[in-house]
């Protein structure tokens, strides 16, 4: 029996969930990118002995989520400051944080806003925290740039003073159901409860249902503590060619290695957070062959970045690295370019792009979402790899 913290297998009927619905509000989105008409750029510039920059994650190398954003931060802002950080006054990141972002995490953010007056808050580094800080930055004025968040929903919210570097999953949700397309056959499809798992399931759905692919069982997993093994179990007797995984990256891993010992030999397919290290950390062995979303092409310092990002961390960086690098450095070029003015800081990193960073190339839409493509790609020996047709970085 699978524990209570999981919810029940639900066998999808004739009637299906995941066909394209025609009842959606069709309405084209603005193709003006959002501005803010308010006051603040003529605010003179103060004299400060450092450049403060807000972090809303985990300021932890090791957190088992989030660890790898802050490591290529922290890797860029040490190059910037080695580079003569702000007129040779020194960037700082200061990161607020708490495992109920909601409570005491947004309530650290507001401090560091207000007390250390942060010019620009980095992130958050997931689709919640990304939500809350946007409360904030809406009333307090300061660039948001998200480095993990991949909930289109906050896009939404039509707020000028956020970013978000990641590809959204309404354009990752489709190169998923391709690859499930292309392994053919019945699929099993296994999404956490927390928000971004949730997102990205409708998201699939979505997809899903305009290649008139269902799954043959949906299972939401509630808690991470879940008996894992006995819902692999199910999932093997099942008897699916595929199953994808929508969960937090360790919990993803985690799921993958229980679907393995239950025996099964099919293709894993994982969103967005089965493509980083944190990963294949959790996953182990079981890693090898989970196909992931992955950025097709990195930017022409990518080599340059993966060095010295190996010399400092002691392994190859992942895509979760290299976006909480570009946020730090792109919002060092928007510092330099604007002065120290919350507003003008904003308008520089929508005037910077397309911008080139180690990811990729960084081209805004009008709601401020980075337009990277999406390819597949293959877990192998270690390394997240462009093996899956029209997949990514070798």
């Amino acid at each position: 029996m699978i524990g209570p913290a999981l919810a029940l297998a639900v066998l999808l009927t004739s009637v299906s969930p995941f066909a394209p619905r025609n009842d959606r509000v069709y309405k084209k989105p603005s193709e003006q990118p959002l501005d803010f008409r308010g006051p603040g750029r003529e605010d003179p510039e103060p004299d400060v002995d450092e450049v403060v920059l807000g972090w809303f994650g985990p300021g932890d190398p090791d957190h088992p989520d989030f660890g790898d954003l802050w490591r290529g931060a922290t890797l860029a802002l040490e190059q910037e400051n080695s580079a003569g950080g702000y007129r040779g006054k020194p960037f700082r990141l200061l990161p607020a944080w708490s495992e109920s972002p909601w409570k005491a995490g947004i309530a650290d953010l507001t401090r560091l806003v207000h007390e250390r007056h942060a010019w620009a808050v980095i992130g958050g580094v997931d689709g919640t925290t990304t939500h809350l800080a946007l409360q904030v930055a809406l009333k307090s004025h300061f660039l948001l740039l998200s480095p993990g968040s991949t909930d289109a929903s906050a896009d939404h919210a039509n707020v000028p003073w956020l970013f978000s570097l990641s590809p959204s999953d309404e354009h990752i949700a489709p190169v998923l159901a391709e690859a499930i397309a292309v392994a053919g056959g019945s699929f099993a499809l296994v999404a956490s409860t927390d928000h971004d798992s949730h997102a990205a399931l409708v998201a699939l759905r979505r997809a899903l249902g305009e290649q008139r692919l269902t799954p043959t069982v949906l299972v939401e997993v509630a808690s991470p503590e879940g008996d894992l093994p006995a819902l692999a179990a199910r999932l093997q007797r099942a008897g699916p060619r595929a199953v994808v995984v929508l969960a937090p990256s360790s919990l993803a891993g985690r799921m993958a290695v229980a679907l393995r010992e239950a025996g099964f030999r099919g293709t894993i397919v994982g969103g967005a957070p089965a493509a980083r290290a944190a990963f294949r950390r959790a996953a182990g062995a079981a890693a090898e062959g989970v196909i992931a979303p992955i950025p097709p092409e990195p930017g022409s310092s990518w080599e340059a970045f993966s060095q010295a990002y190996a010399r400092r961390c002691g392994e190859a960086p992942d895509e979760a690295a290299a976006h909480g690098y570009d946020a730090v450095r792109l919002v060092a070029a928007a510092v330099r370019e604007a002065g120290l003015n919350r507003p003008l800081i904003r308008d520089a990193v929508r005037a910077l792009a397309p911008w080139v960073g180690v990811a990729g190339s960084v081209r805004w839409d009008a709601r401020g979402r980075n337009q990277a493509p999406v390819a597949l790609g293959t877990w192998r020996e270690g390394r997240l790899r462009g093996s899956v047709p029209g997949g990514g970085r070798p």
